[in-house]
């Protein structure tokens, strides 16, 4: 992301080594699980690492004891196979329906036993333990950090409102609009089980949000960039980046809806700024005037592009087009503004960007080349220092097209979006999830590399495990494929605990990133509960190197504490009992 001292940076690389090189020599093991606990209704799994295939015997057992010690599920460890230089076995307990609290034993044949700490199985479990913390008690303490920054940073850095975004003194409009989303998704999906006073301290916390969006595109007008335009950040980041603009436009658009009955005069102001911010975008889209500077204040030479981070061949020149998730979002902001001629226009943009089986990359097909012009495909995760990526988040978020086919059955498009969505989601979206022990959504295919996770990133993405999540979760609902529902609970318990863990002396130990809450987890730097932080890469913090499958592992934990996971975890867990 952006937003430290270099003396922090440092404390975080050698933080970094000190969970080892994936691929040296070593005899640590992990028995990792859920710190947070599992959903009586989803998958249930216990997870061993090593990089001996010989750890596990093919018929070693594991036991499921209840807190009085009786044995109440047994079965055999699965080998999963080799990933990241270590094998991964399996334990999966997803037929026990009772709720409690449990452990999890693995016995070997020279009569040792390891065993993990209790775990908790309940209904509505993920959601029950942490949704409130993370929408409400979190954004409470961000807004304090922020009416403070003028202590450290002068005044100017208070004004506007908004919520502290990160681990430093940023209000990045991209984060807050990630975060809006979350608490949308909440208010849209979840408003049965969000009693009244809730439901006010959330609109409350998104007028907060939604006012910042409002200075920042109001700033924008004032410093001659357009009647509709947002900038990036105030008082420091003045320039406009276009997936800023065009998910603002949605926050505002989503806002007027779900606010209309109980603030109807903030939602007229609110769909008025999602007419404009639209407006903007499809008149003069896309913005590639973005420049800036790094979070040490240095001018960046160029507008802030990584064609590293994009897997794109050597000698590419960024060309002068919509990048695909952009077009993605537009299609969004069209549908909730009931605008169907844009919807469909462009929808067809980004259908034509689709990779098709005859341009596969390896065995993947149904995901997006990054431009109309280029040959590499759109990643994950683009996300890095100030400029024309920052903010490019939201990964593959086909939600939209979703949306599309329910709402709009008859449209002529009709077949050729659900075709989309189908050859997204089984021939990219299910098989690359597929390939790694724990389903997470990865970084993307690179040429020459493969499919890679951990590889090319500039932090941690949790934020991308969470909205895929949500996608996983709307997939299911389109195509009544359970399959899709694996995906949704790996990359939920991936941020809960069930992870590749952290090295302790001779073991690894799985942790819940989501600050204050499971009975083990990491810390943040702000120490505000509720926080969910960047989580695990391959390489240091805010320093990229080229993307490769020999570093492809979660070798580097990060602990800077971004609301943009916040947001994609909400999306998420507010659809997970639908």
């Amino acid at each position: 992301m952006n937003k430290v001292s270099r003396t922090a940076i440092l404390t975080f690389i050698l933080v970094g080594f000190l969970f080892g090189v994936c691929l040296a020599e070593k005899k640590q093991y992990g028995l990792l699980h859920s710190r947070i606990g599992y959903d009586l209704e989803g998958e249930k799994r216990v997870v061993i690492r090593n990089n001996s295939k010989d750890f596990l015997t093919s018929n070693t057992q594991f036991y499921i004891y209840d807190e009085y010690q009786n044995v109440v599920y047994r079965d055999t460890f699965q080998l999963w196979g080799e990933k990241w230089g270590e094998y991964w076995w399996i334990a999966d307990f997803s037929e026990l329906k009772h709720t409690g609290e449990f452990t999890c034993s693995v016995r070997f044949a020279d009569g040792k036993e390891l065993q993990t700490k209790p775990f908790k199985l309940a209904s509505n479990l993920l959601w029950d333990a942490s949704w409130e913390t993370v929408a409400l008690e979190q954004l409470k303490h961000r807004v304090e950090f922020r009416k403070n920054n003028y202590k450290k940073h002068g005044p100017e850095h208070a004004e506007g409102g908004g919520w502290q975004d990160c681990g430093g003194y940023l209000r990045e409009t991209n984060s807050h609009a990630t975060m809006l989303i979350g608490l949308f998704d909440l208010m849209e999906y979840s408003a049965d089980k969000i009693n009244e006073g809730q439901m006010k301290e959330l609109e409350e916390q998104a007028f907060i949000g939604l006012d910042y969006l409002a200075f920042c595109q109001d700033k924008a007008e004032e410093l001659g960039k357009g009647k509709g335009a947002i900038i990036h950040e105030w008082p420091k980041h003045r320039n406009v980046i276009t997936g800023d603009v065009a998910k603002g436009a949605l926050c505002f658009a989503r806002a007027a809806k779900l606010l209309k009955s109980s603030h109807p005069e903030k939602a007229n102001e609110y769909l008025d700024r999602a007419r404009h911010a639209f407006g903007f975008l499809d008149r003069n889209g896309p913005i590639h005037h973005c420049g800036g500077t790094d979070f040490h204040g240095t001018v960046q030479p160029n507008d802030g592009f990584n064609p590293v981070i994009h897997g794109a061949p050597e000698g590419f020149v960024r060309p002068i087009e919509w990048k695909t998730r952009d077009l993605v979002m537009m299609t969004w902001v069209a549908f909730e503004l009931s605008d169907i001629v844009k919807v469909a226009e462009y929808a067809q943009k980004v259908m034509e960007r689709q990779i098709s089986k005859d341009e596969k990359e390896g065995k993947f097909y149904g995901h997006f080349k990054a431009y109309a012009s280029a040959s590499h495909s759109e990643k994950a995760w683009e996300h890095h220092h100030m400029g024309y990526d920052a903010g490019a988040t939201f990964p593959h978020y086909i939600i939209p097209l979703l949306q599309m086919v329910q709402k709009f059955p008859d449209h002529p498009d009709i077949s050729k979006w659900d075709k989309t969505i189908k050859d997204f989601a089984y021939g990219y979206f299910l098989p690359a999830c597929s390939d790694n022990p724990f389903y997470l959504l990865p970084m993307g295919y690179y040429e020459g590399e493969g499919l890679l996770v951990f590889s090319g990133l500039w932090h941690g993405m949790n934020g991308a495990y969470g909205s895929a999540a949500a996608l996983a979760l709307e997939l299911q609902k389109y195509t009544g494929d359970s399959r899709f529902e694996k995906i949704a609970t790996g990359n939920l318990q991936w941020i809960a605990g069930l992870n590749s863990g952290v090295l302790e002396e001779d073991r690894y130990v799985s942790k819940s990133m989501i600050y204050g809450i499971g009975d083990e987890y990491i810390g943040s730097w702000t120490k505000i509960p509720g926080t969910i932080c960047n989580g695990f890469e391959s390489d240091a913090q805010f320093h990229v190197e080229k993307p490769k499958k020999e570093t492809d592992c979660p070798h580097v934990f990060t602990d800077e504490g971004w609301i943009t996971h916040s947001g994609g975890w909400l999306s998420a867990i507010s659809r997970l009992d639908r």
